[in-house]
């Protein structure tokens, strides 16, 4: 792996061959937050709009949100 983004982009597909809402997924999402970067964030927003409302998956991408964000200086 060359960066950040290929290690997002191999998360990702991870993610995607994953069962609906299964741990393997929440762990992707997870991992995606610690992986940080503005592709991770995009892909975790997307990933929050496509799943279930209330559902795990949807819960860890609002925790790996913030996780993302914490590598991004912050507003003045």
């Amino acid at each position: 792996m060359e960066s950040r983004d290929d290690v997002v982009i191999r998360l990702h597909r991870i993610f995607l061959s994953a069962g609906i809402g299964s741990a393997k997924q929440v762990e992707a999402v997870r991992a995606l937050g610690r992986a940080g970067g503005p592709e991770a964030a995009r892909l975790i927003g997307q990933i929050y709009q496509d799943a279930f409302s209330g559902s795990t998956v949807q819960m860890a991408c609002i925790a790996a949100l913030g996780e993302a964000a914490r590598g991004y200086p912050a507003a003045e």
